[in-house]
């Protein structure tokens, strides 16, 4: 055993290392209980590359978007919910260093054939800044550009507050992110491809919404990973 696993212990007696998703504790060696390893919603392969849905579940009809393809690790549900829920909400915002090794892996295997220049993410206002202890799509894609060995750029700002998304209607969500969002200034995109991040993926605006900005500043190619989607329910005829 090396010398920083062997801290690595000593610590984990003095501070118990605890489930990124849930919060109990957990074995010093281990990152997810194993209670929480077996009720993780896995977006298995083939993966519709629009809506980041299992084939199966895929219900986008392939709607147009501005970005040039979605995934994630996981559905929006039962472990999940509370990782996000401890990530967001209860700002621990460490957990971030867990789920990112997933989304990575997610990366990997969806986008192999892209060269990425840069890992970018759905920005607050500065208004949501002072609320909020931190932004958890930006310590996301903090946690998953260290993972893909690629640099974290800011390259958007968000203009003006808007209602949250997941109380809106599906048909509501696109124009209540529309305007919001533009290219850093200085940002130089020309030509690049981008990987765009959020914590939480439901339709589709707002990632779609952010990559319309930075193609405008002429970034080449918008590419997104978030850490779950919402999976989308049949729609009724």
């Amino acid at each position: 055993m090396s010398a920083p696993e062997r801290l690595d212990r000593l610590l984990c007696i003095v501070f118990p290392r605890r489930c990124a998703y849930c919060g109990e504790v957990i074995l010093p060696e281990a990152h997810v209980c194993d209670a929480c390893l077996k009720n993780l919603p896995r977006i298995l392969p083939p993966v519709c590359p629009l809506c980041a849905h299992q084939k199966e579940d895929c219900r986008c009809k392939q709607k147009k978007q501005e970005y040039d393809g979605a995934c994630a690790p996981f559905y929006y549900e039962d472990a999940v919910v509370k990782a996000v829920h401890r990530l967001k909400f209860e700002n621990k915002d460490f957990t971030a260093n867990t789920f990112a090794l997933d989304m990575a892996a997610v990366v990997r295997r969806e986008y192999a054939e892209k060269n990425i220049d840069a890992v970018t993410f759905v920005p607050f206002t500065k208004k949501q800044m002072r609320r909020r202890a931190f932004n958890p799509a930006e310590v996301l894609a903090e946690a998953l550009a260290r993972a893909l060995s690629l640099p974290k750029q800011n390259l958007l700002v968000k203009l003006y507050e808007t209602r949250t998304q997941h109380l809106l209607k599906s048909n509501e969500r696109a124009g209540n992110v529309l305007g919001a969002f533009s290219a850093a200034e200085n940002a130089n995109l020309e030509g690049k491809t981008l990987l765009l991040v959020d914590d939480i993926k439901t339709t589709g605006a707002t990632l779609s919404e952010c990559a319309k900005m930075l193609k405008l500043a002429g970034a080449k190619e918008v590419v997104c990973c978030t850490f779950a989607a919402t999976r989308l329910q049949k729609e009724k005829t």
